[in-house]
């Protein structure tokens, strides 16, 4: 099984495009990749606790790919 939020992180992180339109509007490019609700949320509160503990939690090497996409 497949943790979305993961796919998400993993995709800003390899995709400019995505980045970019994230940086726009994260609730809008969180709900059209397919995110539920809760984890809308999580991207919106910048939960970054909550990602980093799925990351890890995730198959394969994803544990670098960490919020780098959150704005200070």
């Amino acid at each position: 099984m497949t943790d979305k939020l993961v796919e998400y992180v993993i995709e800003l992180n390899t995709n400019p495009e995505a980045l970019k339109k994230h940086n726009e509007n994260p609730e809008r490019a969180a709900a059209d990749f397919g995110l539920d609700k809760k984890d809308i949320a999580v991207i919106s509160n910048q939960d970054t606790q909550e990602i980093k503990r799925r990351c890890e939690s995730a198959p394969g090497d994803v544990k670098s790919k960490m919020v780098t996409f959150f704005k200070q």
